[in-house]
Protein backbone atom coordinates (compact mmCIF):
# COMPACT_ATOMS: atom_id res chain seq x y z
CA UNK A 1 0.00 0.00 0.00
CA UNK A 2 1.09 3.26 -1.09
CA UNK A 3 0.55 6.35 0.58
CA UNK A 4 -0.50 10.08 -0.99
CA UNK A 5 3.14 11.40 -1.12
CA UNK A 6 4.06 8.28 -2.04
CA UNK A 7 1.32 7.74 -5.21
CA UNK A 8 2.45 11.35 -6.05
CA UNK A 9 5.62 11.01 -6.49
CA UNK A 10 5.63 7.82 -9.15
CA UNK A 11 3.19 9.85 -11.23
CA UNK A 12 5.22 12.56 -11.07
CA UNK A 13 7.90 10.64 -11.92
CA UNK A 14 6.39 8.85 -14.58
CA UNK A 15 4.91 11.72 -16.61
CA UNK A 16 8.41 14.04 -16.28
CA UNK A 17 10.50 11.06 -17.85
CA UNK A 18 7.65 10.10 -20.67
CA UNK A 19 8.00 11.46 -23.88
CA UNK A 20 4.18 11.75 -24.83
CA UNK A 21 2.49 11.16 -21.70
CA UNK A 22 -1.34 10.70 -21.84
CA UNK A 23 -4.50 10.18 -19.32
CA UNK A 24 -5.94 6.68 -20.86
CA UNK A 25 -9.55 6.57 -19.40
CA UNK A 26 -12.26 3.75 -20.19
CA UNK A 27 -14.86 5.83 -22.65
CA UNK A 28 -12.64 8.98 -23.15
CA UNK A 29 -10.47 10.25 -26.07
CA UNK A 30 -6.78 10.02 -24.98
CA UNK A 31 -6.40 13.60 -22.94
CA UNK A 32 -2.02 14.37 -23.17
CA UNK A 33 -0.62 15.66 -20.23
CA UNK A 34 0.74 18.85 -21.17
CA UNK A 35 2.80 21.50 -18.46
CA UNK A 36 0.68 23.64 -16.61
CA UNK A 37 -2.55 21.29 -17.93
CA UNK A 38 -2.38 19.04 -15.32
CA UNK A 39 -2.20 18.56 -11.68
CA UNK A 40 -1.45 16.02 -8.90
CA UNK A 41 -2.41 16.97 -5.12
CA UNK A 42 -3.69 15.37 -1.74
CA UNK A 43 -7.40 16.16 -0.85
CA UNK A 44 -8.98 14.52 2.02
CA UNK A 45 -6.41 11.70 2.26
CA UNK A 46 -6.51 10.88 -1.34
CA UNK A 47 -4.76 11.52 -4.08
CA UNK A 48 -6.16 13.85 -6.89
CA UNK A 49 -5.37 14.31 -10.66
CA UNK A 50 -6.85 16.66 -12.85
CA UNK A 51 -6.08 17.68 -16.68
CA UNK A 52 -7.73 19.26 -19.05
CA UNK A 53 -7.07 20.87 -22.62
CA UNK A 54 -10.37 22.98 -24.51
CA UNK A 55 -12.55 20.86 -24.57
CA UNK A 56 -12.51 18.76 -21.36
CA UNK A 57 -11.78 19.06 -18.00
CA UNK A 58 -11.24 15.12 -16.49
CA UNK A 59 -10.76 14.51 -12.53
CA UNK A 60 -9.85 11.12 -10.67
CA UNK A 61 -9.18 10.22 -7.01
CA UNK A 62 -6.65 8.11 -7.15
CA UNK A 63 -6.78 5.32 -4.49
CA UNK A 64 -4.11 2.90 -5.48
CA UNK A 65 -1.11 2.22 -7.92
CA UNK A 66 -2.13 -1.44 -9.42
CA UNK A 67 0.84 -1.80 -12.05
CA UNK A 68 3.80 0.26 -12.85
CA UNK A 69 5.82 -0.95 -16.29
CA UNK A 70 8.48 1.35 -18.01
CA UNK A 71 6.04 2.51 -20.82
CA UNK A 72 2.32 3.26 -18.36
CA UNK A 73 1.12 3.14 -15.27
CA UNK A 74 -1.77 1.70 -13.77
CA UNK A 75 -3.80 3.38 -11.40
CA UNK A 76 -6.67 2.38 -9.06
CA UNK A 77 -9.05 5.21 -8.99
CA UNK A 78 -12.40 6.23 -7.18
CA UNK A 79 -15.53 7.08 -9.52
CA UNK A 80 -18.35 6.56 -6.84
CA UNK A 81 -18.40 5.40 -3.09
CA UNK A 82 -17.13 1.73 -2.95
CA UNK A 83 -17.37 1.96 -6.62
CA UNK A 84 -13.30 1.80 -8.18
CA UNK A 85 -12.18 1.94 -11.60
CA UNK A 86 -8.77 1.64 -13.77
CA UNK A 87 -7.00 4.69 -15.15
CA UNK A 88 -4.02 4.26 -17.37
CA UNK A 89 -0.84 7.08 -17.94
CA UNK A 90 0.92 5.99 -21.13
CA UNK A 91 3.81 7.11 -22.88
CA UNK A 92 2.65 7.68 -26.24
CA UNK A 93 5.79 7.77 -28.39
CA UNK A 94 6.13 4.22 -26.63
CA UNK A 95 4.98 1.06 -29.43
CA UNK A 96 2.76 -0.68 -26.30
CA UNK A 97 1.71 3.27 -25.56
CA UNK A 98 0.66 3.66 -29.11
CA UNK A 99 -1.41 0.79 -29.15
CA UNK A 100 -3.22 1.62 -26.00
CA UNK A 101 -3.99 5.25 -27.25
CA UNK A 102 -5.12 3.52 -30.29
CA UNK A 103 -7.79 1.11 -28.27
CA UNK A 104 -8.84 3.74 -26.18
CA UNK A 105 -10.00 5.99 -29.06
CA UNK A 106 -11.52 3.06 -30.28
CA UNK A 107 -13.76 2.47 -27.51
CA UNK A 108 -14.66 6.01 -26.60
CA UNK A 109 -15.91 6.14 -29.96
CA UNK A 110 -17.62 3.33 -30.05
CA UNK A 111 -19.59 4.52 -26.83
CA UNK A 112 -19.99 7.84 -28.86
CA UNK A 113 -21.32 5.94 -32.20
CA UNK A 114 -23.66 4.15 -29.85
CA UNK A 115 -25.16 7.66 -28.63
CA UNK A 116 -25.20 8.43 -32.24
CA UNK A 117 -27.20 5.54 -33.52
CA UNK A 118 -29.97 5.76 -30.91
CA UNK A 119 -30.51 9.12 -31.33
CA UNK A 120 -30.48 8.38 -35.42
CA UNK A 121 -32.38 5.46 -35.47
CA UNK A 122 -34.81 5.29 -32.40
CA UNK A 123 -36.50 2.71 -33.55
CA UNK A 124 -34.22 0.27 -34.77
CA UNK A 125 -32.64 -1.65 -31.64
CA UNK A 126 -29.03 -2.30 -31.40
CA UNK A 127 -27.58 -5.84 -31.13
CA UNK A 128 -24.44 -5.52 -31.85
CA UNK A 129 -21.19 -2.66 -31.79
CA UNK A 130 -18.16 -3.65 -32.04
CA UNK A 131 -14.72 -2.50 -32.79
CA UNK A 132 -13.02 -6.32 -32.13
CA UNK A 133 -10.49 -7.50 -35.00
CA UNK A 134 -12.46 -10.61 -36.58
CA UNK A 135 -9.49 -11.99 -38.92
CA UNK A 136 -11.71 -14.72 -40.00
CA UNK A 137 -13.96 -12.39 -41.60
CA UNK A 138 -11.54 -10.04 -42.72
CA UNK A 139 -13.05 -7.39 -40.33
CA UNK A 140 -11.26 -4.42 -39.04
CA UNK A 141 -11.05 -2.76 -35.66
CA UNK A 142 -10.11 0.60 -37.54
CA UNK A 143 -14.32 1.44 -37.60
CA UNK A 144 -16.47 0.55 -35.46
CA UNK A 145 -19.22 -1.58 -36.90
CA UNK A 146 -23.15 -1.81 -35.85
CA UNK A 147 -26.05 -4.19 -36.49
CA UNK A 148 -29.35 -2.85 -35.84
CA UNK A 149 -32.80 -4.40 -35.95
CA UNK A 150 -36.74 -3.71 -36.25
CA UNK A 151 -38.49 -7.00 -36.45
CA UNK A 152 -37.36 -8.95 -39.52
CA UNK A 153 -35.50 -6.08 -41.30
CA UNK A 154 -31.71 -5.93 -40.22
CA UNK A 155 -28.87 -3.22 -40.89
CA UNK A 156 -25.57 -2.96 -40.89
CA UNK A 157 -23.86 0.42 -39.81
CA UNK A 158 -19.61 1.45 -40.09
CA UNK A 159 -18.53 4.44 -38.23
CA UNK A 160 -15.54 6.01 -39.25
CA UNK A 161 -13.72 7.28 -36.01
CA UNK A 162 -12.23 10.91 -36.27
CA UNK A 163 -8.49 11.50 -37.86
CA UNK A 164 -8.20 8.41 -39.60
CA UNK A 165 -8.21 7.54 -43.47
CA UNK A 166 -12.30 6.89 -44.17
CA UNK A 167 -11.49 5.52 -47.92
CA UNK A 168 -11.20 1.76 -46.59
CA UNK A 169 -14.90 2.11 -45.23
CA UNK A 170 -16.83 0.86 -47.82
CA UNK A 171 -15.20 -2.27 -48.86
CA UNK A 172 -15.36 -3.30 -44.86
CA UNK A 173 -18.84 -2.37 -44.52
CA UNK A 174 -19.53 -4.26 -47.92
CA UNK A 175 -17.45 -7.35 -45.93
CA UNK A 176 -19.75 -6.90 -42.78
CA UNK A 177 -23.04 -6.67 -44.81
CA UNK A 178 -22.38 -10.32 -46.58
CA UNK A 179 -20.96 -11.48 -43.33
CA UNK A 180 -24.47 -10.17 -41.50
CA UNK A 181 -26.76 -11.79 -44.68
CA UNK A 182 -25.28 -15.08 -44.11
CA UNK A 183 -25.41 -14.50 -40.15
CA UNK A 184 -28.90 -14.07 -39.92
CA UNK A 185 -30.46 -15.58 -42.54
CA UNK A 186 -33.77 -15.54 -41.22
CA UNK A 187 -33.61 -11.68 -41.22
CA UNK A 188 -33.66 -9.11 -44.70
CA UNK A 189 -30.41 -7.09 -44.10
CA UNK A 190 -31.33 -4.84 -47.37
CA UNK A 191 -29.20 -1.40 -45.87
CA UNK A 192 -25.83 -0.80 -45.10
CA UNK A 193 -25.40 2.93 -43.92
CA UNK A 194 -21.71 4.39 -43.22
CA UNK A 195 -20.67 7.35 -40.54
CA UNK A 196 -17.91 9.27 -41.94
CA UNK A 197 -16.54 12.76 -39.91
CA UNK A 198 -17.33 15.91 -41.40
CA UNK A 199 -15.39 16.55 -44.27
CA UNK A 200 -14.06 13.39 -44.60
CA UNK A 201 -17.10 11.86 -46.75
CA UNK A 202 -15.57 12.97 -50.57
CA UNK A 203 -13.22 9.91 -49.43
CA UNK A 204 -16.28 7.81 -49.54
CA UNK A 205 -19.27 9.29 -51.37
CA UNK A 206 -17.21 8.55 -54.85
CA UNK A 207 -16.69 4.76 -53.94
CA UNK A 208 -20.20 4.17 -52.16
CA UNK A 209 -21.81 5.53 -55.43
CA UNK A 210 -20.32 2.75 -57.44
CA UNK A 211 -22.60 0.45 -55.61
CA UNK A 212 -25.69 -1.51 -57.13
CA UNK A 213 -28.86 0.11 -55.49
CA UNK A 214 -30.67 -3.51 -56.50
CA UNK A 215 -28.16 -5.20 -54.10
CA UNK A 216 -27.75 -2.81 -51.35
CA UNK A 217 -29.64 0.30 -50.04
CA UNK A 218 -26.52 2.30 -48.97
CA UNK A 219 -26.67 5.92 -47.30
CA UNK A 220 -23.79 8.04 -46.16
CA UNK A 221 -23.62 10.19 -42.82
CA UNK A 222 -21.58 12.92 -42.07
CA UNK A 223 -20.82 13.84 -38.09
CA UNK A 224 -19.40 16.46 -36.37
CA UNK A 225 -17.22 16.67 -33.06
CA UNK A 226 -20.77 17.30 -30.55
CA UNK A 227 -21.95 14.27 -32.74
CA UNK A 228 -24.72 16.18 -34.52
CA UNK A 229 -25.36 13.60 -37.44
CA UNK A 230 -26.14 14.77 -41.44
CA UNK A 231 -27.28 12.77 -44.82
CA UNK A 232 -24.87 13.36 -47.74
CA UNK A 233 -26.53 13.26 -51.34
CA UNK A 234 -24.59 11.01 -53.58
CA UNK A 235 -25.32 13.39 -56.47
CA UNK A 236 -23.37 16.40 -54.55
CA UNK A 237 -19.77 15.18 -54.06
CA UNK A 238 -18.26 17.56 -56.58
CA UNK A 239 -15.25 17.29 -58.39
CA UNK A 240 -12.81 14.30 -58.18
CA UNK A 241 -9.07 15.26 -56.89
CA UNK A 242 -7.23 14.56 -60.28
CA UNK A 243 -4.42 16.22 -62.98
CA UNK A 244 -3.72 14.94 -65.93
CA UNK A 245 -0.28 16.23 -67.13
CA UNK A 246 0.48 16.57 -70.76
CA UNK A 247 2.35 13.98 -72.44
CA UNK A 248 5.00 15.60 -73.16
CA UNK A 249 8.68 15.14 -75.45
CA UNK A 250 11.95 17.28 -74.59
CA UNK A 251 12.04 20.80 -75.93
CA UNK A 252 14.70 22.19 -74.26
CA UNK A 253 17.80 22.99 -76.76
CA UNK A 254 20.55 19.88 -76.52
CA UNK A 255 17.82 17.70 -73.94
CA UNK A 256 17.22 15.05 -76.44
CA UNK A 257 18.36 11.57 -75.16
CA UNK A 258 21.54 10.01 -75.54
CA UNK A 259 21.94 6.58 -77.29
CA UNK A 260 21.06 5.24 -73.79
CA UNK A 261 22.61 1.08 -73.94
CA UNK A 262 20.81 -1.61 -75.20
CA UNK A 263 21.36 -4.10 -72.19
CA UNK A 264 19.91 -7.28 -71.41
CA UNK A 265 16.91 -6.79 -69.07
CA UNK A 266 16.92 -2.78 -69.41
CA UNK A 267 13.76 -1.13 -70.24
CA UNK A 268 13.49 2.03 -71.11
CA UNK A 269 9.89 3.62 -69.60
CA UNK A 270 9.18 7.18 -71.39
CA UNK A 271 7.70 9.30 -68.70
CA UNK A 272 5.09 12.13 -69.38
CA UNK A 273 7.36 14.73 -68.03
CA UNK A 274 9.66 13.49 -70.71
CA UNK A 275 12.25 11.90 -68.61
CA UNK A 276 13.24 8.21 -69.05
CA UNK A 277 13.36 5.18 -66.47
CA UNK A 278 15.91 2.93 -66.71
CA UNK A 279 14.29 -0.35 -65.05
CA UNK A 280 15.15 -3.67 -64.70
CA UNK A 281 12.46 -5.73 -64.27
CA UNK A 282 10.28 -3.37 -62.85
CA UNK A 283 12.95 -1.83 -60.49
CA UNK A 284 14.25 1.50 -61.19
CA UNK A 285 18.64 2.61 -60.94
CA UNK A 286 18.60 5.55 -62.96
CA UNK A 287 16.80 8.13 -64.12
CA UNK A 288 17.28 10.32 -67.63
CA UNK A 289 16.21 13.89 -67.18
CA UNK A 290 17.08 17.24 -69.28
CA UNK A 291 20.37 16.56 -70.63
CA UNK A 292 21.87 14.32 -67.61
CA UNK A 293 22.26 11.09 -66.26
CA UNK A 294 21.25 10.15 -62.25
CA UNK A 295 21.41 6.62 -60.77
CA UNK A 296 21.12 4.80 -57.49
CA UNK A 297 18.21 2.63 -55.80
CA UNK A 298 16.68 5.04 -53.21
CA UNK A 299 19.32 7.54 -53.23
CA UNK A 300 20.77 9.09 -56.34
CA UNK A 301 23.42 11.20 -57.78
CA UNK A 302 25.05 12.04 -61.24
CA UNK A 303 26.63 9.46 -63.11
CA UNK A 304 28.12 8.19 -66.81
CA UNK A 305 27.36 5.24 -69.35
CA UNK A 306 30.23 3.12 -67.84
CA UNK A 307 28.24 3.11 -64.39
CA UNK A 308 24.77 2.53 -65.85
CA UNK A 309 25.96 -0.43 -67.49
CA UNK A 310 27.77 -1.98 -64.87
CA UNK A 311 24.66 -1.26 -62.80
CA UNK A 312 22.10 -2.51 -65.19
CA UNK A 313 24.34 -5.92 -65.44
CA UNK A 314 24.44 -6.59 -61.70
CA UNK A 315 20.56 -6.16 -61.00
CA UNK A 316 19.79 -7.85 -64.03
CA UNK A 317 22.06 -10.76 -62.78
CA UNK A 318 19.70 -10.77 -59.46
CA UNK A 319 16.94 -10.01 -60.37
CA UNK A 320 15.86 -13.02 -63.43
CA UNK A 321 13.21 -15.49 -62.78
CA UNK A 322 15.46 -18.32 -62.24
CA UNK A 323 17.51 -16.77 -59.33
CA UNK A 324 17.40 -18.61 -56.37
CA UNK A 325 18.67 -16.20 -53.93
CA UNK A 326 15.12 -15.09 -53.60
CA UNK A 327 15.54 -13.07 -50.33
CA UNK A 328 17.98 -10.65 -52.45
CA UNK A 329 17.08 -6.93 -52.01
CA UNK A 330 17.35 -6.16 -54.92
CA UNK A 331 15.14 -9.54 -55.90
CA UNK A 332 12.41 -8.63 -53.30
CA UNK A 333 12.21 -4.91 -53.91
CA UNK A 334 9.23 -3.49 -56.04
CA UNK A 335 7.40 -6.95 -57.18
CA UNK A 336 4.69 -4.98 -58.54
CA UNK A 337 7.06 -3.41 -60.84
CA UNK A 338 8.46 -6.70 -61.60
CA UNK A 339 5.13 -7.83 -62.58
CA UNK A 340 3.88 -4.27 -64.42
CA UNK A 341 7.25 -4.94 -66.62
CA UNK A 342 5.85 -8.34 -67.44
CA UNK A 343 2.62 -6.89 -68.39
CA UNK A 344 4.23 -4.12 -70.50
CA UNK A 345 6.62 -6.62 -72.60
CA UNK A 346 3.39 -8.57 -73.38
CA UNK A 347 -0.16 -6.81 -72.48
CA UNK A 348 -1.99 -9.59 -75.21
CA UNK A 349 -0.76 -12.21 -72.79
CA UNK A 350 -3.72 -11.08 -69.94
CA UNK A 351 -5.85 -9.94 -72.55
CA UNK A 352 -5.74 -10.70 -76.47
CA UNK A 353 -7.85 -7.42 -77.53
CA UNK A 354 -5.24 -5.02 -76.09
CA UNK A 355 -2.66 -3.11 -78.66
CA UNK A 356 0.76 -3.58 -77.82
CA UNK A 357 1.29 0.20 -77.67
CA UNK A 358 1.00 2.44 -76.24
CA UNK A 359 0.79 1.65 -72.84
CA UNK A 360 0.93 4.14 -69.80
CA UNK A 361 1.63 3.99 -65.97
CA UNK A 362 0.14 6.18 -63.48
CA UNK A 363 -1.90 8.80 -65.68
CA UNK A 364 -3.99 10.65 -64.37
CA UNK A 365 -2.68 11.17 -60.94
CA UNK A 366 -4.01 11.97 -57.88
CA UNK A 367 -3.37 13.38 -54.57
CA UNK A 368 -2.53 12.06 -51.49
CA UNK A 369 -2.66 8.57 -51.75
CA UNK A 370 0.17 5.59 -51.14
CA UNK A 371 -0.82 2.53 -52.69
CA UNK A 372 1.83 0.30 -53.52
CA UNK A 373 0.30 -0.85 -56.41
CA UNK A 374 0.49 -0.29 -60.21
CA UNK A 375 -1.97 1.20 -62.80
CA UNK A 376 -1.10 1.11 -66.02
CA UNK A 377 -3.63 2.26 -68.94
CA UNK A 378 -3.88 0.70 -72.28
CA UNK A 379 -5.90 0.55 -75.67
CA UNK A 380 -7.98 -2.44 -76.90
CA UNK A 381 -8.38 -3.08 -80.90
CA UNK A 382 -11.75 -1.01 -80.64
CA UNK A 383 -10.82 1.82 -79.20
CA UNK A 384 -12.31 1.64 -75.77
CA UNK A 385 -9.45 2.04 -72.48
CA UNK A 386 -9.06 -0.31 -70.38
CA UNK A 387 -7.79 0.56 -66.84
CA UNK A 388 -4.93 -2.44 -65.76
CA UNK A 389 -4.76 -3.14 -62.07
CA UNK A 390 -1.48 -4.61 -60.94
CA UNK A 391 -0.89 -6.11 -57.31
CA UNK A 392 1.57 -8.55 -56.79
CA UNK A 393 0.18 -10.16 -53.08
CA UNK A 394 -3.25 -9.91 -51.81
CA UNK A 395 -4.90 -6.95 -50.90
CA UNK A 396 -8.66 -6.28 -49.73
CA UNK A 397 -9.26 -3.17 -50.89
CA UNK A 398 -7.93 -4.29 -54.60
CA UNK A 399 -11.22 -3.76 -56.33
CA UNK A 400 -12.11 -0.21 -54.74
CA UNK A 401 -8.45 0.91 -55.75
CA UNK A 402 -8.83 0.04 -59.65
CA UNK A 403 -11.85 2.15 -59.06
CA UNK A 404 -10.77 5.24 -57.98
CA UNK A 405 -8.22 5.39 -60.76
CA UNK A 406 -10.85 4.13 -63.34
CA UNK A 407 -13.01 7.15 -62.12
CA UNK A 408 -10.47 9.37 -63.04
CA UNK A 409 -10.07 7.95 -66.09
CA UNK A 410 -13.92 8.22 -66.96
CA UNK A 411 -13.58 11.33 -66.34
CA UNK A 412 -10.97 12.67 -68.39
CA UNK A 413 -12.09 10.62 -71.40
CA UNK A 414 -15.54 12.58 -70.81
CA UNK A 415 -13.77 15.51 -70.95
CA UNK A 416 -11.26 14.37 -74.36
CA UNK A 417 -8.40 15.22 -72.23
CA UNK A 418 -6.07 12.50 -73.49
CA UNK A 419 -6.31 13.01 -76.99
CA UNK A 420 -5.80 16.85 -76.64
CA UNK A 421 -2.70 16.25 -74.60
CA UNK A 422 -1.02 14.27 -77.14
CA UNK A 423 -1.96 10.46 -75.49
CA UNK A 424 -2.87 7.97 -77.51
CA UNK A 425 -1.74 9.74 -80.67
CA UNK A 426 -3.60 8.11 -83.57
CA UNK A 427 -5.33 6.17 -82.06
CA UNK A 428 -9.11 7.34 -82.29
CA UNK A 429 -11.00 6.96 -78.39
CA UNK A 430 -14.29 5.71 -77.69
CA UNK A 431 -16.35 7.89 -75.09
CA UNK A 432 -17.57 4.61 -73.55
CA UNK A 433 -16.44 3.85 -69.85
CA UNK A 434 -13.09 2.61 -68.88
CA UNK A 435 -12.91 -1.59 -68.72
CA UNK A 436 -10.96 -2.66 -65.48
CA UNK A 437 -8.39 -5.61 -65.32
CA UNK A 438 -7.62 -7.14 -62.07
CA UNK A 439 -4.32 -8.77 -62.45
CA UNK A 440 -2.79 -10.74 -59.57
CA UNK A 441 -1.06 -14.00 -58.86
CA UNK A 442 -4.19 -16.88 -58.97
CA UNK A 443 -3.32 -17.51 -55.40
CA UNK A 444 -2.90 -13.86 -54.48
CA UNK A 445 -6.39 -12.48 -54.60
CA UNK A 446 -8.20 -11.47 -51.47
CA UNK A 447 -10.92 -14.20 -50.02
CA UNK A 448 -13.25 -11.00 -50.16
CA UNK A 449 -12.59 -10.08 -53.67
CA UNK A 450 -15.47 -11.85 -55.14
CA UNK A 451 -18.13 -10.66 -52.69
CA UNK A 452 -17.29 -6.99 -52.70
CA UNK A 453 -17.23 -6.99 -56.53
CA UNK A 454 -20.64 -9.05 -56.71
CA UNK A 455 -22.11 -5.47 -54.98
CA UNK A 456 -20.57 -3.52 -57.48
CA UNK A 457 -23.16 -1.63 -60.69
CA UNK A 458 -23.30 -3.89 -63.54
CA UNK A 459 -22.48 -0.94 -65.34
CA UNK A 460 -19.07 -1.40 -64.69
CA UNK A 461 -17.13 -3.93 -66.57
CA UNK A 462 -14.35 -5.44 -64.57
CA UNK A 463 -12.73 -8.89 -64.67
CA UNK A 464 -9.80 -10.86 -62.60
CA UNK A 465 -7.10 -12.20 -64.37
CA UNK A 466 -5.07 -14.64 -62.34
CA UNK A 467 -1.78 -15.43 -63.00
CA UNK A 468 0.69 -18.70 -62.52
CA UNK A 469 3.10 -18.40 -59.46
CA UNK A 470 5.97 -18.31 -62.05
CA UNK A 471 5.02 -14.97 -63.22
CA UNK A 472 8.30 -13.82 -63.22
CA UNK A 473 9.57 -16.34 -65.51
CA UNK A 474 6.61 -15.79 -68.08
CA UNK A 475 2.81 -14.39 -68.15
CA UNK A 476 1.00 -17.42 -67.88
CA UNK A 477 -3.07 -17.17 -67.21
CA UNK A 478 -4.13 -19.42 -64.65
CA UNK A 479 -7.67 -17.85 -65.13
CA UNK A 480 -10.00 -15.01 -66.07
CA UNK A 481 -12.92 -14.26 -64.37
CA UNK A 482 -16.06 -11.75 -65.37
CA UNK A 483 -17.40 -9.87 -62.19
CA UNK A 484 -17.71 -11.81 -59.43
CA UNK A 485 -17.77 -15.17 -60.73
CA UNK A 486 -16.35 -18.06 -58.80
CA UNK A 487 -13.51 -19.89 -60.27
Amino acid sequence: MHSCAELRGVVERFVAAAAQPALLDPGEEPLRLIPDQWTVSEWNGRLLLQAWDAQRNLVRKVVSLKEQKRDRLSLVTERFPKLEGELQIADLAAPLGQELERKTSRLAFRDRFRLMLSREFPEWRIEEITTETNLEQSLSPTFVRAFLRVGATGMAVMGAPPGIDCRGIVAFGLIWLDYLRRRENSLTVQWLRFFVPASREREVVFRAGLLDPAKVGCNLHIFDDKDRTGSVDFEDAGNLDSTLPPCRRPVLPNSEPPDLPNLPGLDLVHQSDGSISLQVRGLEFARWSQGKLFCGIGRRKRCNMETIAAMAAEVARVRCGENEDGLHPLYTQCPEGWLESQVRANPQAVDASLLPRPIYGQVPVFGALDRGIIDLLGVDHTGRLVVIELKATADLQLPFQALDYWLRVRKHLWADDFQRLGYFSGVPLRKESPRILLVAPALEFHSTSEAILGYLSPQIEIARVGLAATWRKEVRVMFRLKGSDHP
